[in-house]
């Protein structure tokens, strides 16, 4: 079983080599991702599957734990005059106890005023959740447990058509 995962990450790390070029995020080298899971297992997966793969991956367990993130990251980068998004895109749990993912990424938009692509991962993906998950701005809803070879195409296909330019 260890080898198949080792098998799946160098996969997914081949798969995700395409779209990660040295300097394919000009303002520091590659792409940063948060995500945010109250389940400390989730997290570790998907955090070893972005980093594997090259993404600068950060962690919050939760949505008021990733919001408190966002405002660090925020202030420290305003000390030097410059409104910069501090993550390139989102990977979201929907339910988190504290604040769902869909909350979440509203917040996001309207306090931070930030249009951070999200993708989001469900326990409980259904076709109402979707839609949710879509009017919300989400770029797409995966069920738990995340199959890794989708968790990669999903990633692949959200670089691709919303951040490369």
């Amino acid at each position: 079983e260890k080898s198949a995962i080792r098998n799946g990450i160098r996969e997914g790390i081949t798969m995700l080599a395409e779209i990660i070029t040295p300097g394919a995020d000009s303002r520091r080298g590659r792409y940063r991702v948060l995500l945010a899971d109250d389940d400390a297992g989730v997290r570790g997966s998907l955090t070893a599957l972005l980093d594997g793969a090259g993404f600068e991956t950060e962690n919050a367990g939760g949505g008021v734990e990733a919001l408190e993130l966002l405002c660090r990251v925020q202030f420290s980068d305003s000390t030097n005059g410059v409104e910069t998004n501090p993550f390139d895109f989102l990977v979201l749990d929907v339910h988190m106890p504290d604040l769902t993912g869909v909350e979440l990424l509203r917040r996001i938009r309207t306090e931070f005023r930030w249009q951070l692509p999200a993708l989001f991962v469900s326990g409980e993906a259904s076709e109402a959740l979707s839609k949710d998950v879509e009017e919300a701005g989400g770029f797409a809803l995966l069920p738990k447990p995340v199959e890794p070879d989708l968790f990669r195409s999903s990633v692949r296909d959200l670089v691709q058509t919303l951040l490369k330019n």
